[in-house]
């Protein structure tokens, strides 16, 4: 009986230290985090992320080139065009995606999605993002799977979600708690949960 509870434990440790390399200030070149927890360094030199399907190409540090499937890694790290971008791989409603980390809290994360794909011109020069949309809002409460955020009924997903914190849930779709605020929002539940 102690043993599942061992692997659970075990696993969480693991993951809990892959978000923090994920999460790293300066993180340098581009990498992967496996599900194990360990880093390796290379280049992406794609990302493929659109409905129902996301992948990267990456290239390791030998030269050898694969395709990568978010259900295989625990997420990646790249720069491009001189902005760093972290992503998480999460299983939603069965297919497997890679999300983009905005905000990672103790208790609500935030992350978004775009149908996008980034491609290299030639080997040397930076990305270059070839399809791009409006970015796809999601929210993590600890504990349970993500899910989308809509424009139009995000005011009352939110205040019955955070009703635990009325102060903040009746502000929700008041000027400065709207939806464009939502990483102010996240900050802010986090906030709310820590000096509980």
């Amino acid at each position: 009986m102690k043993r599942p509870f061992a692997s659970l434990l075990l696993v969480a440790v693991v993951l809990l230290c892959s978000s923090h390399f994920l999460l790293a200030n300066n993180p340098g070149k581009d990498f992967l985090i496996t599900l194990d927890g360990a880093k390796l360094t290379g280049s992406i030199r794609g990302i493929d992320v659109s409905s129902g399907h996301s992948e990267i190409s990456f290239e390791n540090d030998f030269g050898d080139i694969y395709t990568v499937h978010p259900a295989t890694i625990f997420g990646f790290v790249c720069e491009a065009q001189g902005e760093t971008m972290l992503y998480e791989s999460k299983c939603l409603k069965g297919e497997w995606l890679f999300l983009r980390v905005e905000k990672k809290g103790e208790v609500l994360s935030l992350y978004t999605s775009f149908e996008r794909q980034l491609q290299f011109t030639q080997a040397d020069e930076p990305p270059i993002v070839v399809e791009e949309k409006n970015p796809q809002v999601w929210l993590q409460f600890k504990g349970e799977q993500p899910f989308k955020l809509h424009r139009l009924t995000y005011r009352r997903v939110l205040r019955k979600r955070m009703a635990s914190y009325p102060d903040l849930a009746n502000r929700i779709g008041k000027r400065g708690f709207r939806y464009d605020n939502i990483a102010m929002i996240t900050d802010l539940y986090n906030k709310f949960h820590h000096t509980d």
